[in-house]
């Protein structure tokens, strides 16, 4: 199962997931693009459960799980994907929009987790990977509510590791860095407009001050994600994945 499964990296893991032997679930709210994934998993060879839910709806993660399993027999693997972007200079950060991206980013992830857990510890265990970010561990006074959000993600998927051990759940984040998706284009938009450059310069100075000298892209994540999720990453659990170029270094 992966939620925000309707473009950018969901849609890179999705895809990936099925190119490797998996049926996948597709969770996402735009029913028009998470069609578009599940016709690239039945392209792959392997059959898709379609789920449109807002993943901020306490609900739909019950829902959700039991259609998956209804439809492909089972739930072994969450990508906790989904999320949404705040950029907002420090002092003028709204409560509309902290509690906006904590409901998607936190709460959602939360209660995503939660659902797909009650099943596999039912059935033998799981892998849960959530999607975190550099940011949680950066100081970026124009993204805080971001940041917070996936510092939060961070903790949760801690204590959910700890937690969900006996149930042979493993537990773990992956935190890439700079893609060309359309959540980091629209976000780069609005970093530059702050800082007063043209989005071109901007975007190639954030490229430039990388130690890897590029991006990554989202197919290149999802198949770490795909590794995350296998037998080969039996032992790992309550860990962090950085896969950001050396924006963020493990030390």
């Amino acid at each position: 199962m992966v939620t925000g499964a309707g473009s950018g990296l969901g849609r890179a893991v999705a895809i990936a997931f099925a190119q490797h032997g998996a049926d996948v679930a597709v969770i996402d709210l735009d029913q028009a693009s998470v069609c578009e994934t599940a016709h690239a998993i039945c392209a792959a060879g392997r059959k898709s459960c379609v789920v449109q839910a807002d993943v901020s709806e306490i609900n739909a993660a019950e829902t959700a799980v039991r259609q998956t399993v209804e439809q492909l027999g089972r739930l072994d693997i969450l990508v906790n994907n989904a999320g949404t972007w705040s950029v907002q200079p420090f002092l003028e950060i709204t409560e509309e929009e902290w509690d906006r991206v904590f409901r998607v980013n936190t709460k959602g992830l939360l209660v995503w987790l939660q659902a797909a857990a009650r099943h596999m510890s039912r059935n033998g265990g799981g892998r849960i990977i959530n999607i975190s970010s550099p940011a949680s561990r950066m100081a970026l006074p124009n993204y805080a509510a971001y940041a917070a959000s996936k510092a939060a993600v961070d903790s949760i998927t801690r204590s959910a590791a700890a937690a969900l051990g006996k149930y042979n759940i493993r537990v773990n984040t992956v935190s890439p860095g700079r893609m060309d998706t359309s959540m980091q284009r629209e976000t780069e938009r609005r970093f530059a407009a702050i800082a007063g450059m043209d989005v071109a310069t901007f975007v190639k100075s954030r490229t430039d001050d990388l130690p890897a000298g590029r991006r990554t892209s989202a197919v290149e994540v999802a198949e770490a994600i795909v590794w995350l999720a296998g037998p080969n990453s039996d032992y790992m659990t309550g860990a962090r994945l950085n896969l950001s170029g050396g924006l963020e270094m493990n030390t």
